[in-house]
């Protein structure tokens, strides 16, 4: 059904609102499709066959039922990349889980990125071994990983260590710069909303949700690369790569 309209469906079994909202805008920006399961017994009626998603996300801290059943209960029932992430600490649950077919289990991810990241490497197609010798990949030079990205606050650009450059807008900017602070440590959600508005409450989250959201997809457009802003539940967004502001 989600290969016919062109875009693949995934099919994200998340309790939390929070979670759930921001998975679906990051599995948007990779061109999926999402319906969304809030509870085990709605995916159990979500689900009508293997054909129906092309990706399975389900978390394992379900409010009705531990996701590692459902997740079972998918794979046994042929569901195309069942993926499951949370506390997987049993392994023995593990094995068993992918002893019935379940593609991936995510042990406590960091953030979005490293779920987005990981569905992103499963659908990554194989490619065919052909007749021609393989080029040499040359061995990177050893400052060209530390490299940051640049926050230029006067020109309102984001650049990235590659020399793309991202144009923001000013409330992107300001996000850029918090985040630029503390790198290596999330950003406190709520003072960053206070920043960017003055005020805090569910209208001025929604508008700091729809600022993160375009920033995110600049980036992965410009620079075709894994979207590194994360999101730490109950505590803010962190910027997982270098970062630094440049006073031009």
């Amino acid at each position: 059904m989600g290969q016919l309209s062109g875009k693949p469906s995934a099919l994200l079994v998340v309790s939390d609102n929070y979670l759930a909202k921001q998975l679906t805008e990051s599995l948007h920006i990779q061109g999926y499709k999402t319906v969304r399961a809030p509870l085990a017994r709605d995916c159990y009626s979500a689900w009508s066959s293997p054909e129906r998603f092309s990706l399975c996300l389900i978390d394992q801290h379900l409010e009705d039922q531990p996701g590692h059943v459902l997740a079972k209960y998918l794979a046994e029932n042929k569901a195309k990349n069942v993926v499951l992430f949370g506390n997987l600490a049993d392994a023995e649950m593990r094995l068993g889980l992918y002893r019935a077919g379940v593609n991936l289990l995510l042990r406590e991810p960091e953030g979005t990125a490293e779920i987005i990241a990981a569905i992103e490497a499963m659908a990554t197609p194989v490619v065919k071994h052909s007749s021609r010798p393989a080029a040499v990949v040359p061995f990177p030079n050893k400052t060209s990983g530390n490299v940051p990205w640049q926050v230029k606050a006067l020109q309102r650009e984001l650049v990235a260590p590659t020399g793309q450059v991202v144009a923001l807008t000013r409330n992107e900017v300001k996000v850029c710069l918090a985040l630029a602070e503390a790198p290596s440590e999330p950003t406190n959600r709520e003072a960053l909303t206070r920043s960017l508005y003055g005020r805090l409450d569910s209208s001025a989250n929604r508008a700091l949700d729809a600022v993160i959201k375009r920033l995110r997809q600049k980036i992965v457009a410009k620079v075709s690369a894994v979207d590194p802003i994360t999101t730490h539940y109950g505590e803010g967004h962190r910027f997982t790569a270098p970062i630094i502001a440049v006073n031009q």
